[in-house]
């Protein structure tokens, strides 16, 4: 079995959502393949102004959000590349340059310090200015291949009636010092690819991944030898259908695109994103491309991120609660439970102690972290003559709100 990704030999597998720190579209994709982490980039629309900035979530190799860090004038996060020194990681990315009125003044190839939970601008002194891109009709993004050392650049020019792109290859360590004497690739786009909406780009050595398609039932990936410019493989077939063979509401992007090493065993893996789901709750679906059992790491991930946590027992009692338990705000998983008359004593904020068993009932979280959440809680007697109810709400803070008692009628 070849370690290799043969995209004609791969399987199409979803793996999970990635939790990203935007409801937006995802844009670019990329790993630290050692640290075992993603970074995924998406739009962010909440800082204004003229231009665009974009927001990059870094997540675990399992997808669940660690922190983020926004680009303010980032431009559309179409792609960015990530680079490993000194156990830090950086982010290369073009950034615009605007005055004080907020025009464009010139653009730059950047490389900048990954630092959580902070906005940064082109002025910040912590941005490495490399490469300036003064013609705002020659539009550049790059992205990086950080196993090999290498950065390349996707240069999109609108100046005439029609958009032409090209491919640039370096070393990572050249362009650092501001050298692109040496440039080891290059490559124009087809006429095809050139009419064709473009989505995400990957770079493993000599081979180039680029995929096109406004929507993922026109996925189009191609294949690049840069070393002939040969068209090698490709791929062209609706990608990305959820089980119910559609979209998620009828909605389906091909967006990041990135091709995955096994630091360990070698074997690759190409990864994508198919984003769903309606605006304003999009879901970053992960895919993986694969020919070979490297995807096992995935699978096993992906296995890890199901729900796992059952709302009754699995007899399908209900589940009781802990004996350190001492008040029913402290119970945030959600699920069915059952409480004793003396249980429910113990509990210090019980509406009603005293008079029965009682069944709990605990809602699933609100839009909070993941450990600390909101939720709704509803207390019902466990007796057939005297149906008594409470319901009220707990913040993500654990503050609650008083017991609302339900009005019930005998029918």
């Amino acid at each position: 079995m070849s370690k290799n990704f043969i995209a004609n030999d791969s399987q199409e597998l979803y793996l999970f959502d990635l939790e990203l720190a935007s409801a937006t579209v995802n844009q670019g994709l990329a790993v630290d393949e050692d640290g075992g982490q993603m970074y995924a980039s998406q739009v962010y629309n909440e800082l204004g102004g003229r231009y665009q900035s974009f927001v990059l979530t870094r997540t675990s190799l399992g997808g669940k959000k660690i922190d983020s860090m926004i680009f303010k004038n980032g431009g559309h996060g179409t792609s960015f590349g990530i680079e490993k020194e000194g156990g830090k990681v950086y982010i290369w990315t073009n950034m615009l340059d605007v005055d004080s009125s907020d025009n464009l003044k010139t653009q730059w190839l950047c490389r900048v310090p990954y630092l959580a939970n902070t906005t940064i601008s082109i002025s910040d002194s912590r941005v490495q200015k490399i490469k300036e891109f003064p013609n705002a009709k020659r539009y550049q993004s790059p992205f990086t291949d950080p196993k090999n050392g290498l950065i390349a650049l996707r240069i999109t020019d609108t100046t005439g009636s029609s958009r032409f792109s090209e491919l640039e290859v370096y070393n990572i360590s050249d362009v650092k010092k501001g050298n692109f004497n040496n440039k080891l690739y290059t490559y124009k786009f087809t006429a095809t690819m050139n009419e064709s909406v473009l989505q995400g780009l990957a770079l493993d050595n000599t081979d180039f991944y680029v995929t096109f398609g406004q929507s993922a039932s026109d996925f189009h990936l191609f294949r690049v030898n840069l070393t002939n410019g040969s068209l090698t493989e490709q791929i062209k077939r609706p990608f990305g259908y959820a089980p119910d063979g559609a979209f998620v509401e009828g909605f389906g992007e091909p967006e990041g695109l990135f091709l995955y090493t096994d630091p360990n065993t070698g074997f690759k893996t190409l990864l994508t994103v198919i984003v769903g789901d309606a605006v304003g709750r999009r879901r970053q679906r992960l895919f993986a491309l694969s020919s070979n059992v490297g995807v096992q790491k995935f699978i096993g991930l992906a296995a890890e991120a199901v729900q796992r946590v059952p709302l009754t027992r699995p007899d399908n009692k209900a589940k009781r609660v802990n004996n350190s338990v001492k008040s029913i705000s402290e119970i945030m998983e959600p699920g069915s439970y059952y409480m004793t008359t003396v249980e429910g004593d113990r509990m210090t904020d019980h509406p009603m102690k005293g008079v029965a068993g009682w069944w709990l009932y605990v809602s699933g979280g609100d839009s909070g972290n993941g450990k600390s959440y909101g939720r709704h809680q509803i207390l019902a007697r466990n007796s057939g003559v005297y149906g008594t109810m409470f319901v009220r709400t707990v913040s993500s803070s654990g503050k609650t709100s008083p017991w609302f008692e339900l009005s019930m009628q005998k029918k």
